[in-house]
């Protein structure tokens, strides 16, 4: 990742991150309209919690976007944690898509084009680490 893209990312999440609750909350409604059987892997979830848990992890990608140890350690753990949930690969692709739309609705004009593609980077670094840590687990090919 070139440096202007980190600041790219970097300076968007700033913005973000005071708004957690919501990005949250619009992530995983989206997420739901998006693919309606995922809503069955949070069926006995605090939905707050995991919306909290979902802005920290974002918030420690982005702060260790020049930590690849981090990032591979804890993102491969990440992936096979999400295989015991229950997860399958298709719904990476989902996830960005709620994800993207969150952040937009929240940046608005901000997330241009350069700002999503940043984003899009560190979402296949982020995506495509734990895809390995689940196949790992599963024993499967990684699709990253």
């Amino acid at each position: 990742m070139t440096p202007e893209r980190r600041a790219l990312v970097e300076r968007s999440w700033e913005n973000v991150r005071p708004h957690g609750a919501r990005v949250a909350e619009t992530f995983y409604a989206r997420l739901f309209e998006l693919d309606p059987g995922a809503q069955a892997l949070f069926r006995s979830t605090d939905m707050q919690a995991q919306g909290e848990k979902v802005i920290a992890m974002l918030a420690n990608v982005v702060s260790a976007l020049d930590e690849p140890r981090w990032l591979v350690q804890e993102l491969s753990a990440l992936g096979r944690r999400h295989t015991d949930y229950g997860v399958v690969d298709s719904q990476y692709d989902t996830v960005r898509d709620a994800l993207f739309d969150a952040m937009a609705q929240t940046l608005g004009d901000a997330f241009d084009a350069d700002t999503r593609d940043a984003w899009s980077e560190t979402y296949a670094l982020a995506a495509g680490l734990m895809r390995r840590g689940a196949a790992s687990r599963s024993g499967s090919p990684s699709q990253a």
